[in-house]
């Protein structure tokens, strides 16, 4: 088996908490004063391991261009062993890591069936989460371990271009992790996406769409560090394809139900590696 390095559930589960909700990372904002709640739940498989987060989140549109957001992640991940000297089984569940963010959108554009947002996302991944489990009176390795223990700032920026039936997003991410009180620090890490859509089913108003995005993602953190030193067999960059269908039965009420696989990975030393991520998220809108 390969031993399993920094990269968890693609990524840590702070940025995982941002990637698996609705309306973040995009050029968008809520209309003023409405609010967003979703619930989302998330599968990944890489070699031997199974990782599973629950996300629930709510945003709210303090002005028109202006949104807020907190996000929870509940996490539960499952290590197979191969040592005859130890457990079979390592795992390890709890809340993970809250987190605050703003966007601002900045820019707008709009024209007969066509419109064009640009936004700036700026927030803080807080130590909630727990980082000192122990399974089998065995301390877990920090990467098994639902919080981070660490202050992680993030900002990043998001365009969104909506001509007519399509749709193209792209964003960029930057995390900076923080030491935790072990002197363990993940990490920083750099995500991206550029995707495509189709409103391939389209109703008038108030009626219902469904939608079909294609999309590259683009994520890479670098080396953990224990008390100032490297950590081997930690960090590395990952590349996905994906799809995602999106359904609006009525402009309260949002489905989505996304896959990813890898196409390309570079870790450094023996890491697991990514098979598949399955994530589906529903959401509910009211207010403004």
């Amino acid at each position: 088996m390969k031993r399993l390095g920094v990269i968890l559930m693609v990524v840590p589960a702070p940025l995982v908490a941002q990637e698996r909700t609705l309306d973040v990372l995009d050029g968008e904002t809520l209309y003023e004063k409405g609010w967003l709640v979703t619930l989302g739940h998330e599968y990944e498989r890489k070699d031997q391991e199974e990782h599973h987060a629950t996300v629930a989140a709510a945003h709210y549109g303090l002005l028109h261009n202006v949104q807020l957001s907190l996000i929870l992640p509940y996490v539960f991940r499952v290590r197979e062993e191969d040592d005859p000297a130890g457990p079979d089984r390592l795992s390890a569940g709890g809340p993970g890591d809250l987190a605050a963010l703003a966007k601002w959108r900045f820019y707008r554009w709009d024209a007969p069936f066509e419109a064009l947002n640009l936004a700036a996302l700026a927030g803080i991944e807080f130590p909630t989460g727990p980082y000192r489990e122990r399974d089998g009176g065995r301390r877990l390795a920090p990467e098994l371990q639902p919080g981070s223990g660490s202050w992680d700032p993030l900002g990043g920026l998001a365009v969104t271009y909506e001509p007519r039936r399509w749709r193209f997003n792209a964003f960029g991410l930057y995390q900076r992790r923080s030491e935790n009180p072990d002197g363990y620090k993940f990490g920083d890490e750099v995500f991206a996406e550029i995707a495509a859509g189709n409103r391939f089913w389209l109703e008038p108003y108030p009626g219902p769409f469904m939608r079909g995005d294609v999309m590259v993602r683009f994520r890479s953190e670098a080396r953990a560090r224990q008390d100032g030193s490297a950590v081997r067999d930690t960090g590395g960059d990952l590349v996905t394809v994906g799809a995602n269908l999106a359904f609006r039965p009525r402009p309260s009420l949002d489905f989505q139900l996304a896959v990813e696989v890898p196409v390309y990975e570079r870790l450094n030393g023996e890491q697991a590696e990514e098979e598949i991520l399955v994530t589906f998220t529903v959401g509910y809108r009211f207010g403004g």
